[in-house]
Formats: C-alpha cells, structure tokens, sequence
C-alpha cells in the first residue's frame, strides 16, 4: 500500500475539527482524521464519476480511457481560439439583428413588436438565474467580500430601477406600469424552481442526513414564504390591485385569478423543495444514505485495523 502525506492549513484543521465535532453529536463518533479521508474518498469518487471512471479505477481502465479518441467537436469547443471567434461571430450578429429590428424596422426579427425591457426579461432571466442561484447556494464561501459587495450595490441599483421604472413616466420604454405582482411572480418563481432543483439535487449527500438546506437559507424561505402570505391576504381580502391576484379594475383576467394559475405557478417550486427528498429516497431505495453509510465503514475499517 503507498503512503502520501498531505500538508493542510490550519484553517482547513480548524473546517476538519469542526465536522468532526457535528458528527460527534450526531452520534457517529468521527474524529478529524477520519472526517478528512471520507471527504477526500467521496470528492475523489465524484470527480472519477465526471470523468466516466469507476471507484476505485485500475491501472487499465484508466489506459483505456485515455487511449479514447477525441472527436472534432470535443477539440473545436476545447480550443480558446475557437471559442473567441465563436464568440465574436455572435456578438456581431447580434449588434446587426438588433439594428435592422430596432432602427431599420425588419419584421421578421420580431423586435419592433417586443420594444420593452419586459419582453427581454422574459428571454434572458432564465440564463441569469440558473448562473446565479447556483453559484451563491454552492459556491458563496468562495466569493471575496469585494464581489460581495459589488453584487449588492447592484441588486440595490436594480431595485431602485424597477421603483423608476413605475413612478418616471418617461420610463414607459419599461413596460413595469404594465405589470403586477402576479405577472412577477410568473417571471421569476418557474426560472428559480428550475436552479433550485438543480442545486438540491447535486448536493445529495454532501450535508446532513435528512437536511437539503442549509440554516440561511431555511430563514430566507421562510421570510419570503411569510412575505407571499401577506401578499394573498392584501389581494383577496384588502382588493390590493397592485397584486394583480383580483380582476378589481374590472380589466380582464388577472395573472392568478385562478386556482389553476396558481398550480401553474407554484407546483413547479414546491415540489423540488418539499416533495424532491423523500421522492428521491423512495425512487433510489435510499441509494445515498446505503452508501453513506459504506463509504464511512470503508474508512473505519483500515481505522480500526491500524489500531
């Protein structure tokens, strides 16, 4: 058996020692040495599984994977060059489609119909969502203050746009006035369920068993569960018509008017919050805690022949 010794941060001690300690109270009973080698065990198995390598890999399965040729498509996508002149190649057509749409007026862009920041909001929130959600519910902890910092001068600069979009009149290029409540909900809940999903599910595992979120973000749910209450009793009881839940304009079929509507809108979030867990669990046979718990006998067993 060869035998590498790792150098670690006292920090990274400091992380150790304190996984160790929540599993203690847990009742699994792992020191710090035994909590590094079953993060290392399973960051090394999900990184083999990205790669298409079983666990643990032999010396000729990883011959034969190397030895695979790499199509055309693999090496053009992999090239920075190719990418940078891709890139360039779409940002040129871009500039020409919203030119001829906007300024020249050509109707089969579709443009001159759709000329309000709303309409590219409906088009272009999903990407943004599904590149921020992630990054801040996976990766915040890697994120420098600076950024941090960045990033909310710039969701407060956008808040106080969406506050002049409804009170500056000259701002009709908007499309805000137009727009309830409920026509904000459709656009940001379905874009946010989807990123939300894809989180919970890649991070199976990788907290404790039974919790899919972390502490901040059960308060966070929680508040904008409480804020979402508030709002139905003020549009159905109150006839709030900035809601957009009641027709009490008398202006035609509010966004939610429905219970329908509120299907449509609300099952897509639910049921990756609520329901995803146990019906992963029931789908796998408890695939994840079955092999929790072989990965931790794993560990314990060469632990326990050492001693």
């Amino acid at each position: 058996m060869t035998v590498m010794t790792l150098t670690i941060e006292p920090d990274e001690l400091l992380g150790l020692t304190a996984l160790a300690e929540l599993d203690k109270a847990g009742g699994s009973g792992a020191d710090a040495e035994t909590e590094a080698r079953t993060l290392m065990r399973q960051a090394l198995a999900d990184r083999l599984d990205e790669t298409g390598l079983p666990w643990a890999p032999t010396a000729e399965a990883v011959r034969q994977r190397t030895a695979e040729p790499v199509s055309g498509i693999v090496r053009l996508t992999g090239s920075r060059q190719a990418r940078k002149s891709a890139a360039a190649a779409l940002a040129i057509a871009a500039v020409v489609v919203l030119w001829g749409g906007y300024a020249r007026g050509w109707q089969w862009t579709g443009l001159p119909a759709n000329n309000q920041l709303w309409n590219w909001l409906q088009i272009l929130l999903l990407p943004v969502v599904l590149g921020t959600i992630p990054l801040w519910m996976q990766d915040r902890k890697y994120i420098s203050h600076g950024r941090r910092v960045s990033y909310a001068v710039a969701i407060a600069a956008w808040a106080g746009f969406v506050i002049a979009g409804y009170l500056v009149p000259q701002m009709h290029w908007t499309g805000f006035t137009d727009q309830k409540l409920g026509d904000w909900l459709q656009l940001l809940l379905i874009p946010s369920a989807v990123a939300i999903t894809t989180v919970l599910v890649s991070r199976r595992g990788r907290l404790p068993r039974g919790r899919w979120l972390r502490p901040g973000e059960i308060c966070i749910t929680a508040a904008l569960t409480a804020g979402w209450i508030a709002t139905l009793i003020g549009g159905y009881a109150l006839k709030w018509t900035w809601t957009g839940y009641t027709d009490a304009a008398g202006q035609g079929h509010p966004p939610l008017g429905t219970l329908w509507d509120w299907l449509v809108l609300i099952l897509p979030m639910v049921l990756p919050l609520c329901l995803l867990p146990p019906l992963l669990k029931w789908v796998t046979g408890d695939a994840d805690g079955r092999a929790m718990k072989a990965r931790e006998a794993e560990v314990a067993e060469p632990a326990a022949s050492a001693s």
